[in-house]
């Protein structure tokens, strides 16, 4: 057996399907044991940053590692941006790159030159920061080892890439029978029933208590846990934008997605509780605001994690911090809670979070009637008609902020966005999510679609289910606010009378020979919409909608004389309410 071969099947004994690739000269031996692999199949990509974000989707949904294959060189650092994204979101991914002969790799590293071989890069620098292991394959002994320690180091703890950087004169190698192993010198840790009997206790004496619910659930599949924690001790629960799809919007006791584009009733209850349970989330600046100090000041705020360097921040003043795995805690705590009585209902509480549910919503009644098509409004009869089965991903800059305020998140359906590095184009993620027997639902802005447009190819050539709505506001309108409330309608690259131009995306997508569909304001919007989620093959879709329509509630900021950005308290958000 090669070294090319054992790679490709150790990751399909992992439960990894499907490899996303762009072909190179120096991956030559390791895209040949693929092609040769009957157990897998490759999805051939047309960009290197498409094909990793496929596989960082193809892990989300799947909760196993993805997997992408690159060349040398150029291979490599097209991929890099897509394997920031996996890195900065939590998600676990092999990335396998083909590499110069190892002896001129060899002297290229030991001596420092720039380049010792043809399109050749030493990566570890450039790599290592943004994937928790990464190795160089130098002897066909070792690829057990460093198979078996990047599988545990991406699926281990905080959950992450992974890259292994192949020399082409190693790739073709046979192994040998004798190679050394990976053995975890982790020991696997009890719950500390303290830590739990501290959090009950938390909770009995609460009259307000709030659940945020971070990624931190998703990853450590505790989906199902949370809504039974929330349901047996009746307590609302807020999610993060990056932990949308941890609790669905139809739950009872869902309270809302606070953040810097969130929605009154989440940022007014974090403000009023008495204790705030936060599950999973980092207390990202986009979740919290930029006054963390005053983050749920009236409350006693316990933290758990399992990532020990974001419970050392001390931005948000913590009261309790517990570094555990969330599926081992939570399960823990709901054994412990068996043997309780039942708590007390806290009915007034509840109830006062879902009167400001149906005080304040996002989706306004207005928005229907108004022309071109208000995006809120659109993002709400769109949630509305996807079923259960669904994955949605959702691209970034404005479209993300609008989709994640407006989504009807059901029981069931997936909600993938690029959390920590906003990556536009990140809407080729839809690639790597596309499984059987559910609907793909991509949603990129005019802008982010064309920065991953050549994977219409890849939607075309593989038939893939993916219905693509494209919101064409003429421009970048995340960027259009800013250079209008900030810079005094100085504009530049955020339109075609400031230097940015986009097509006609029904003209691009037939010239893909893709299905196209055009939804403007005078059209029959569900009748089109259903149109495109019954149709059996990808679609693109682009909807016409307002190119300077306000996004709201937010938290605005002011410029200050000095020039600083003044931002207005987490529970004031824009457009200001009457105190």
């Amino acid at each position: 057996m090669t070294v090319s071969e054992y790679i490709f099947n150790f990751i399909k004994e992992k439960g990894c399907n499907t490899v996303y690739m762009v072909s190179g000269s120096s991956a030559m031996w390791l895209t040949d044991a693929l092609y040769r692999n009957d157990d897998l199949q490759a999805v051939c990509c047309h960009h290197e940053q498409a094909a990793a974000m496929a596989a960082d989707g193809y892990a989300r949904v799947n909760g196993v590692p993805g997997a992408c294959l690159v060349t040398i060189g150029p291979g490599a650092t097209n991929a890099i941006t897509g394997v920031a994204q996996a890195y900065l979101d939590s998600s676990p991914m092999f990335v396998f790159s083909g590499q110069a002969n190892s002896k001129l790799l060899k002297y290229q590293k030991d001596s420092g030159i720039r380049q010792n071989g043809t399109q050749s890069l030493t990566l570890d620098q450039m790599v290592s920061s943004v994937t928790k292991y990464f190795a160089v394959v130098m002897d066909p002994a070792d690829i057990r080892f460093h198979m078996e320690q990047a599988y545990y180091e991406a699926m281990s703890g905080r959950k992450g890439p992974v890259w292994i950087d192949v020399p082409v004169d190693i790739q073709n190698r046979q192994i040998p029978d004798q190679m050394r192993a990976f053995v975890s010198e982790e020991t696997e840790t009890a719950v500390d029933m303290s830590q739990v009997e501290y959090v009950i206790d938390a909770i009995q004496k609460s009259k307000k208590p709030v659940i945020l619910s971070g990624y931190g659930i998703k990853s450590s599949g505790s989906i199902e846990l949370l809504e039974k924690i929330s349901e047996k001790l009746d307590i609302p629960v807020a999610v993060s934008r990056g932990g949308i799809d941890t609790f669905p919007s139809t739950n009872p006791l869902f309270l809302g997605r606070p953040g810097s584009y969130g929605d009154r009733p989440s940022h007014f209850a974090i403000q009023e509780c008495d204790l705030l349970l936060i599950l999973g989330s980092r207390l990202s600046v986009s979740t919290i605001g930029y006054y963390p100090d005053k983050l749920a000041l009236n409350a006693t705020k316990i933290m758990i994690d399992i990532d020990e360097k974001e419970l050392a921040r001390e931005a948000v003043p913590i009261d309790h911090k517990i570094q555990a795995d969330l599926s081992q805690f939570l399960n823990a705590l709901i054994c412990e809670l068996e043997n309780r009585e039942i708590f007390g209902k806290h009915t007034e509480w509840v109830e006062h979070c879902r009167q400001m549910r149906r005080e304040y919503p996002n989706v306004l009644p207005k928005y229907a009637e108004e022309t071109p098509l208000n995006e809120y409004y659109f993002s709400d009869r769109l949630s509305r008609l996807v079923g259960n089965e669904a994955n949605i991903i959702v691209d970034t800059g404005s479209v993300c902020n609008i989709v994640s305020q407006s989504w009807t998140l059901k029981p069931g359906q997936n909600y993938l966005i690029s959390g920590g590095l906003s990556c536009m184009g990140f809407w080729a993620t839809a690639i790597g999510a596309c499984q059987e027997n559910r609907q793909v639902i991509a949603i990129a802005g005019d802008g982010s679609t064309q920065m991953n447009i050549q994977e219409f190819a890849t939607l075309q050539y593989n038939h893939l289910p993916v219905k693509l709505f494209v919101y064409n506001n003429n421009g970048y309108m995340l960027i259009r606010h800013n250079q209008h409330n900030y810079m005094n309608d100085r504009f530049l690259g955020v339109g075609p009378d400031s230097g940015l131009q986009t097509p006609d995306f029904v003209k691009v997508a037939e010239a893909y020979n893709l299905k196209a569909v055009r939804i403007c304001s005078d059209d029959d919007i569900d009748k089109k919409i259903q149109e495109v989620l019954d149709y059996d093959g990808p679609v693109v879709c682009e909807v016409i909608v307002q190119e300077f329509a306000p996004i709201v509630p937010r938290i605005a900021s002011r410029v200050m004389p000095d020039g600083s950005l003044k931002a207005a308290d987490f529970d004031d958000l824009y457009p200001f309410l009457d105190k």
